[in-house]
């Protein structure tokens, strides 16, 4: 005979704790997988946000490169640091400018998670004045990189390139002939204005000054010397014909002495509109989505700038 088996039969108060026990397991585990998916969130917003803190200090560690570029002894100098330069509206242009161009460069590509590669901008501040030993003007460096973008004019020169596009070079002239040219135009002259503005050697500007003193100054009468303004004005570039009529008209001392003086005064009266002039030309860049920007001449910028408040009447 078969042994008959009994199954046991557990009571209902022994089943409730086995259920409750199999429910305690699954709770704990889906409490484990609940922390372990908020470490890991954690984790990941940490490493964002160190990630994020070294882009951004690394964009705070990019300075740009800065040289000085001085044409007025005959040859280059080159030099990196605004405090070794003298007191001047030079020094001033060069102070404002960089204080308002470095947010601008952290706000282009370099600082936007794209610091990879060769990031570094160059800034060259031109000191090219009336008077000086001529020398070859100085250039854009050339780039590796392809140019993607750039802008041209007498005042300002950028150069953006590479993939992605980073600003390479920036320079900013300071041009006591452009000063001159600028007001020339201003008041009418009629010129050229592709013309080179160049620095006039000691000898050649000691011509010019003669050459206005003898005709217009010591004229003989007063028709006389409307006659020889005339005639001079054939003769003499017009940046300096507008300065040295805008000079004191005597004879009672050098008159090389007063045009210095006007061209003093001239250069600390545009100094401001010339900032102004260069900060609209940076922001009309970085806004503008033309690949090639141009300006030839001051009348080039009238929708941009207010000509009328960089015009100058009187010297003295």
């Amino acid at each position: 005979m078969r042994k008959q088996i009994k199954h046991k039969n557990y009571s209902p108060r022994l089943r409730w704790n086995v259920g409750k026990f199999g429910s305690s397991i699954y709770s704990k585990a889906q409490a484990y997988k609940f922390v372990a998916t908020i470490l890991f969130v954690s984790l990941l917003v940490i490493l964002f946000a160190i990630t994020n803190m070294n882009s951004m200090q690394s964009c705070q560690n990019m300075q740009p490169v800065i040289k000085i570029i001085d044409e007025s002894g005959g040859k280059r100098l080159s030099g990196n640091t605004i405090e070794t330069l003298q007191d001047s509206p030079f020094k001033d242009y060069v102070t404002s400018v960089s204080k308002y161009i470095l947010p601008k460069i952290r706000e282009t590509s370099q600082c936007k998670g794209n610091l990879q590669g060769n990031s570094e901008v160059k800034l060259f501040f031109v000191y090219r004045p009336l008077v000086a030993a001529k020398i070859a003007p100085f250039q854009l460096e050339r780039t590796q990189s392809a140019v993607t973008k750039h802008l041209d004019s007498p005042w300002l020169k950028i150069v953006t390139g590479g993939s992605p596009q980073q600003l390479r070079q920036l320079v900013f002239i300071w041009s006591e002939r452009q000063f001159l040219f600028d007001q020339a135009l201003l008041s009418g002259v009629k010129a050229p204005t592709n013309q080179s503005l160049l620095p006039i050697d000691e000898q050649e500007f000691g011509k010019f000054v003669r050459d206005y003193t003898d005709s217009v100054l010591l004229a003989a009468s007063p028709e006389a010397r409307v006659a020889a303004q005339a005639s001079i004005s054939e003769r003499l570039p017009k940046d300096i014909l507008w300065l040295f009529s805008h000079s004191w008209q005597s004879t009672r001392g050098p008159f090389s002495g007063f045009v210095l003086s006007a061209l003093n005064n001239a250069t600390k009266q545009m100094a401001d509109q010339y900032v102004d002039l260069t900060k609209i030309l940076l922001n009309h860049y970085f806004t503008s989505e033309e690949t090639e920007v141009c300006y030839d001449n001051i009348f080039s910028l009238k929708d941009l700038f207010t000509l009328n408040k960089y015009q100058i009447n009187k010297l003295y």
